[in-house]
């Protein structure tokens, strides 16, 4: 990993925001189709000190931009939250989860609850853009919080996280401690790797349509990646990540 120049900088946001404001105006269009308030004013930027470069080959690298909130939730909200309450995590109830991460947010003098589903839903995530032989390439990850919350389908008294990267972490565990809603142990050490890994397995996609698919080889387990292409913008959505076997080594 390395930190970019003013330059890389400045060619990576000229490409990135025609690209973000079409999303946008495609997702109000499809939130007023659907009754809901539109989304705030357009707003583009992100600092350069959020943003990492992976060079793969001499052919391809990958860039991770993060926004502040997406970057505070995986460094600081989630772990301080399963650390004060690890008994919300794994209950197989999004809602428990919710509770535990409000609670450390310190979010209290900007709404409730519901407020906070809505902001963090909203504005926390990151984005993967790769580059060939020194060209963006068109297709860009983005990876939410969470899309949405739905009630479970086996139990509809509970919610579970769709898509994004609550939805995955309910896969995943550090040092025993669950992350989301399952009751998965699978070890990593930190969130960010986790990340690493999913625009890693980007680059495997296949795929037509709206639906995308990888398998991702790691030296100790087989991983699956599932992606959503939103046709009008272009722009990809992770649903999930998970590991689907482990590797003997």
């Amino acid at each position: 990993m390395k930190r970019i120049s003013n330059q890389e900088y400045d060619d990576l946001m000229a490409f990135m925001k025609p690209k973000l404001q079409s999303l946008w105006e495609h997702e109000n269009n499809e939130r007023e189709k659907q009754g809901r308030d539109a989304l705030n004013m357009f707003q583009f930027g992100f600092s350069i000190l959020d943003i990492n470069h992976y060079l793969i080959d001499d052919e391809c690298d990958f860039y991770l931009v993060f926004n502040g909130s997406f970057l505070r939730m995986i460094y600081d909200t989630l772990l301080n939250a399963s650390k004060e309450h690890p008994e919300k995590f794994g209950t197989g109830d999004a809602n428990d989860v919710i509770d535990a991460l409000y609670d450390v947010s310190g979010f209290y003098g900007f709404g409730d609850k519901n407020r906070y589903i809505e902001f963090i839903s909203e504005n926390a995530c990151c984005y993967i853009i790769y580059r060939n032989n020194k060209e963006f390439d068109n297709d860009i990850l983005r990876i939410d919080l969470f899309r949405h919350v739905m009630p479970n389908k086996k139990d509809n008294s509970k919610l579970d996280f769709v898509g994004g990267l609550m939805h995955t972490l309910k896969h995943f565990s550090i040092e025993d401690q669950n992350l989301s809603t399952g009751k998965d142990i699978y070890n990593v050490f930190d969130i960010h790797h986790i990340v690493y890994l999913i625009g890693m397995a980007f680059r495997l996609r296949e795929g037509e349509g709206s639906k995308y698919e990888a398998i991702q080889k790691l030296a100790n387990a087989n991983m699956f990646a599932s992606f959503y292409k939103e046709v009008v913008s272009g722009v990809f959505f992770l649903n999930s990540y998970y590991k689907k076997k482990s590797v003997k080594i």
